[in-house]
């Protein structure tokens, strides 16, 4: 009984898993499009907007750079709202998943706890057969729930996947279809000429690309 004792507060600790879904869709644009050079070349995907950034004739010997404001694109791009949503949906999955599995461990460890109290174990061995089911189910438990953020950790790698090769294809054609050598990323506390502002055309051009999925295919 003295054994039982000291292991009656054996408890069962779950690892929370702290995902900042737009920080991950973020960084993928910032991947795209940190470094962007072309010459010439399809006109396929170019931004269609009314206000259609002009391009000026390149000058011998000079740069043709625009830039754009990453969280106005990200903000807008329907493609990002998708996987937001989605990336959403499967966090709070998890987390109902595994509220889930620590209540029934909970109340399993409690029902030990309860019968120790009310004197119910009449023998060494019965209190240790309790034990290893309740350490068994406690470890499944905990298997079961890091299976799951395996599971979203790979949803997020096919959603970084995804928004990276989208935002490569339509930024390397908008380029060439421009006549555009470079594309960056406005950055905090950098001056940029607000003429090469591209951000409104990169919006509408990758939201004209942007087929949002059918049921079907959900």
């Amino acid at each position: 009984r003295g054994t039982a004792k000291r292991r009656k507060d054996k408890t069962l600790t779950y690892k929370k898993l702290n995902m900042k879904k737009s920080a991950l869709l973020v960084a993928a644009i910032i991947a795209a499009a940190a470094s962007l050079t072309s010459c010439g070349g399809s006109d396929k995907g170019e931004g269609k907007g009314k206000d259609s950034t002009p391009v000026k004739p390149a000058v011998e010997g000079t740069t043709n750079i625009r830039w754009y404001d990453l969280d106005s694109v990200s903000n807008n791009y329907k493609l990002v709202e998708l996987l937001n949503s989605e990336a959403e949906a499967a966090m709070n999955s998890y987390q109902s998943f595994a509220r889930q599995k620590s209540s029934e461990i909970a109340a399993l460890q409690k029902k030990i706890e309860d019968k120790m109290r009310n004197n119910g174990y009449l023998s060494e061995e019965s209190y240790n057969n309790d034990m290893r089911d309740y350490q068994n189910k406690a470890n499944s438990a905990q298997n079961a729930i890091a299976q799951r953020e395996q599971q979203i950790a790979e949803q997020a790698a096919t959603q970084q996947k995804q928004l990276l090769d989208s935002l490569e294809n339509f930024l390397n054609d908008y380029a060439k279809s421009k006549g555009f050598d470079v594309i960056l990323i406005k950055t905090p506390g950098t001056h940029l000429a607000p003429e090469l502002d591209i951000t409104d055309d990169i919006i509408t051009g990758l939201n004209a690309r942007y087929k949002a999925p059918t049921e079907a295919s959900k």
